[in-house]
């Protein structure tokens, strides 16, 4: 079942269900299946470093120990930056709404690299200056959190060609540019221009 964001604009609520729209629901998609010399399906394991014993596809999983080695649960840690200073948490945002009060250009937009895609819709109805403004070109950027956590990714709300409203997950992009140095200028003295001269005036036109 399709879930459901509660979008805020001004004192306007309205609630979209979001339906993910992704490379296998526009052009298909398939898939290789290996089978054995009887015609069963093979399925994936790994082997471990004893080199005989064999883990099937979902036997391991991933968790977090403490520098003594003891198991550490998820709701025990506590997520700081770089100088240790813990991280504020965000709700879902399937919790708290998406609020609707900062508008970008294109230009903005495109500086940020879409990875995720979802199509709104509303049976209820979509908030009519919301509606206005999408209808004029006007791109809403806000920003979604999945699950809650300490990073919520930026998103936007826009139209496309075709009247679907659109709610696109991203990360801005950070491209770093790179130049060549600046090459040293190096101002002449009297004593090597004088010696330039004597030495071009000794050159043998001869041997060119």
């Amino acid at each position: 079942m399709a879930r459901s964001l509660t979008f805020t604009l001004g004192k306007a609520c309205f609630a979209c269900t979001i339906h993910k729209v992704d490379r296998s629901k526009l052009y298909g998609s398939r898939k290789i299946e290996t089978l054995d010399m009887d015609g069963k399906q093979c399925h994936l394991a790994t082997l471990l470093d004893d080199g005989k014993t064999l883990v099937p596809f979902g036997g391991t999983a991933s968790g977090y120990i403490n520098p003594d080695g003891k198991w550490v649960c998820r709701k025990d840690i506590t997520p700081v930056d770089f100088d240790g200073n813990k991280l504020k948490k965000v709700p879902s945002s399937f919790d708290t709404g998406m609020p609707l009060d900062e508008r970008v250009t294109a230009e903005e937009f495109l500086d940020h690299s879409i990875r995720l895609t979802y199509a709104l819709e509303s049976a209820e109805g979509m908030n009519a200056e919301f509606l206005k403004e999408i209808n004029d070109g006007t791109i809403f950027k806000t920003s979604f959190s999945y699950r809650g956590g300490v990073d919520p990714d930026p998103a936007f709300v826009m139209q496309g060609e075709d009247g679907t409203i659109w709610l696109m997950i991203g990360a801005e992009n950070r491209v770093s540019y790179s130049k060549l140095e600046q090459a040293a200028v190096i101002e002449a003295t009297a004593e090597k221009d004088e010696g330039a001269e004597t030495s071009s005036d000794e050159l043998d036109f001869g041997m060119l």
